[in-house]
């Protein structure tokens, strides 16, 4: 028998030291007893209903003639496919601890597990309310955990421990604006498609904290967000997915989270329908590792999105930082489509603000995407950016307290830096070019400018045809910071003087 420790160490500005400890799934569950069952498909290809077809069936259900409710020390079962083991609707109020609950059989159509909570373990419905404390949920044939839906509906589950086998089996799933949070949770899913906390059409909302998951099958990221994540002190490894998935104008945030990933990238954020805007990742004194050759720490396809890292680690085998594509992800979440898999895409648009980071990485942009790489609040970044295929865009912007080691040649569309004759920018030998014809480098007026380590910033122009040098004093007068870096920079310092860091 074996115990997995887990301890959260973070290096930038400050020492927080955490460390939660759970039981191997081995300890209690025969794995091998569920590979087949694991080796299951999701099947998506179904008619889309976009409602409830049928009533929910339950072996306890409890409806809003039965507020207050109290269970404990009781194991309840369901064996029926389509059949949860409690459902609480109606507005009904229900508490449980010390509960062992069992779930076996299967759903008939995964639009209406994954919208309803058809076939979950628990299923919280229709403004009703939940408090659930130790309880043991352990479902097979890819029934999910615990389910909320509807406006009002919040479900509250601390110390407890999930596990799941089968496909589409979530953990904490939420989704019709459904809320569930959760504390002091073990979780581990074996199943394709089985996200540990996840949210669902057209919104569920999950919180979570001092929690740890461990996941094994493609496409089973730790969080997926559809409406908003929120995480603190969680550790999470996904052996064959992202830490995250995110679809469409989500907001997560991540704070002093351990998260690691296997698939795809750290985090995965993609439209899966036309490109939308408002798209939010927000990681703050956390630490996110990759652990293929070619996954980025940050992905975006077909997407408009910002990013904050503050007082972040990003430990990548692929030493990419940042991608950004015209792409998404296919239905099994097992490569990034194409062009040939969706004609309908847009390049994505990402803006990343980094702030007390020591970074290390590239950032690379495809097919006409652009990335936008704003350094402050003494931030260290050793690494390049150009474009992967096609005319990309990438735009660095450095404020006076940051650094940039280059760690190959570069191609810009924009630069900016509050240090006028860029003495934070270390270039190794390597050269950075920049669009000339791009107002935002007006303040460079077209020129060249040697860079400490032997390096030069230049026009593209200048690759073919030399200029004349500028000297630093014509520089000088020609620097202008944009009024929305500047603007930026100010909200950040009010941002990072009002926020409380919870360490553990």
């Amino acid at each position: 028998m074996s115990l997995f420790v887990y301890t959260i160490l973070y290096t930038c500005v400050r020492l927080t030291f955490a460390s939660i400890t759970i039981r191997d799934p081995g300890d209690y569950v025969n794995l091998a007893n569920d590979a087949m069952d694991n080796a299951i498909k999701a099947d998506y290809n179904v008619q889309p209903i976009m409602y409830l077809k049928s009533s929910l069936k339950a072996t306890r259900l409890f409806t809003g003639n039965d507020s207050f409710l109290s269970i404990s020390y009781e194991t309840i079962s369901a064996t029926a496919n389509d059949t949860s083991a409690i459902v609480v609707g109606n507005g009904a109020q229900l508490n449980m601890s010390f509960v062992n609950i069992y779930k076996e059989g299967y759903y008939s159509d995964l639009l209406q597990a994954s919208f309803f909570g058809v076939n979950a373990a628990i299923n919280v419905q229709n403004g009703s309310r939940s408090y659930f404390d130790h309880l043991n949920i352990t479902t097979h044939n890819g029934a999910a955990n615990i389910y909320s839906y509807g406006n009002g509906s919040h479900a509250h589950i601390e110390n407890s421990v999930l596990y799941s086998s089968g496909p589409a089996a979530h953990g904490l799933y939420a989704g019709g604006y459904g809320t569930i949070v959760g504390n002091n949770i073990a979780h581990y899913s074996g199943g394709n498609r089985c996200s540990a906390f996840s949210g669902d059409s057209p919104a569920g909302y999950i919180i979570i904290s001092n929690s740890i998951s461990r996941t094994s099958g493609i496409g089973s990221a730790i969080f997926y967000a559809l409406g908003t994540i929120t995480a603190t002190n969680v550790i999470g490894h996904a052996e064959r997915a992202p830490a995250l998935f995110s679809d469409g104008p989500q907001i997560s945030t991540f704070k002093n989270c351990d998260l690691t990933a296997g698939l795809l990238g750290g985090t995965v954020m993609f439209s899966s329908m036309i490109r939308q805007s408002g798209a939010m990742l927000n990681i703050i004194d956390s630490k996110l590792t990759t652990l293929d050759s070619t996954m980025p720490a940050l992905w975006f396809g077909n997407l408009i999105a910002t990013v904050y890292l503050y007082n972040t680690v990003i430990k990548t085998m692929s030493g990419i930082l940042v991608t950004a594509n015209y792409s998404q992800v296919t239905q099994e979440f097992n490569y990034y489509a194409g062009y040939s898999d969706n004609s309908n895409l847009l390049p994505a648009i990402v803006t990343v603000t980094v702030v007390e980071c020591n970074l290390n990485g590239s950032l690379i942009a495809y097919n006409g995407s652009s990335i936008s790489w704003i350094l402050t609040q003494y931030s260290n970044w050793s690494g390049n950016a150009y474009s992967g295929y096609g005319q990309s865009f990438v735009s660095v912007s450095l404020d006076s307290t940051s650094t940039w080691t280059l760690t190959g040649n570069t191609a810009l569309q924009n630069i900016s830096s509050t240090n006028w004759n860029l003495t934070n920018i270390n270039s190794n030998g390597y050269n950075i070019t920049y669009d000339s014809n791009s107002t935002a480098n007006s303040w460079l007026n077209g020129s060249i400018m040697s860079l400490i380590g032997g390096g030069k910033l230049m026009p593209f122009s200048d690759l073919q045809q030399p200029q004349k040098q500028q000297d630093s004093s014509t520089a000088s007068s020609c620097v202008v910071f944009s009024k929305n870096s500047l603007l930026l920079s100010f909200l950040i310092g009010i941002l990072t003087t009002l926020k409380t860091c919870v360490c553990a």
